[in-house]
């Protein structure tokens, strides 16, 4: 691994681990809606795309699962072996106590970096997931689609929902406004913790964040092998950020959804 991407992930992760008890506390219920089977986590939009696939028996690995409730809300539809990837092992340990407490046993939480991973999950699963607040955290999304689609089986699927990139132009206030330039690919530091669920600050480790187009992103995903299937932009507020331009009349793209196809060998 490249000594700056280990920099700004590691130290990134130091960061996830502290919001993770954060988060906890946050969701004192969570644990007791997973252990039915009926638990569906996945927001609205992303969960209509997740049903429009046949994923009955089928391998799935999330890459970069947090605390996993997502994963176990795909496995609730009927997927097979599921696996979440997370660097953050706070999050992971949290997640292994969801799967614990679901009705499933074919679901494994592991931990490590996602620009380190193990060549043994290379060519495993059927579909990869990743959802919402992931790539703003890759410092390099050309080598993360490539980790992707090497977890994929050859026709294999992924599936995104993501923060739309136009959305990182914006800073939080009242109203959200305009601040930052669409095309600044220089690392972001911040210190003021990630709760995105009620927006607590408190000191935290420092944190890396990137910006990346959304030709960045489709260009990567093209150098990774992925074909693009459907792809749509969405008004709907998915991260908790900036969440008061989904009511304002001239409102941004604030999230989208994508499949992608892995070629065939």
């Amino acid at each position: 691994m490249e000594q700056k991407i280990r920099f700004y992930t590691e130290q990134t992760l130091k960061s996830w681990d502290q919001a993770a008890e954060v988060h906890e506390r946050r969701n004192p219920e969570l644990i007791n809606r997973v252990s039915e089977n009926t638990y569906n986590g996945l927001e609205p939009d992303f969960n209509r795309l997740m049903d429009s696939q046949d994923i009955t028996g089928k391998s799935v690995v999330q890459v970069c699962c947090n605390n996993g409730k997502d994963l176990i809300s795909i496995k609730n539809k009927g997927a097979g072996y599921c696996l979440g990837i997370d660097g953050s092992r706070k999050f992971v340990e949290q997640a292994r106590a969801l799967a614990n407490a679901s009705p499933h046993s074919d679901l494994q939480f592991e931990h490590h970096n996602i620009y380190a991973l193990p060549d043994s999950y290379n060519n495993t699963f059927d579909f990869a997931v990743v959802t919402v607040g992931v790539l703003a955290w890759m410092p390099r999304v050309k080598e993360f689609f490539s980790i992707v689609s090497a977890l994929l089986k050859p026709g294999g699927i992924l599936l995104m929902e993501e923060i739309h990139p136009v959305l990182n132009m914006y800073e939080e206030g009242t109203p959200s406004s305009l601040a930052y330039s669409y095309f600044d690919r220089s690392a972001q530091r911040e210190e003021g913790g990630l709760d995105y669920f009620a927006g607590e600050k408190y000191e935290s480790a420092e944190n890396y964040c990137f910006q990346h187009t959304f030709s960045d992103i489709l260009m990567a995903a093209i150098s990774a092998d992925f074909s693009l299937q459907y792809i749509e932009e969405l008004p709907a507020n998915v991260g908790n950020y900036c969440a008061d331009l989904e009511e304002t009349p001239a409102n941004p793209p604030l999230a989208f959804i994508a499949k992608w196809k892995k070629a065939h060998e």
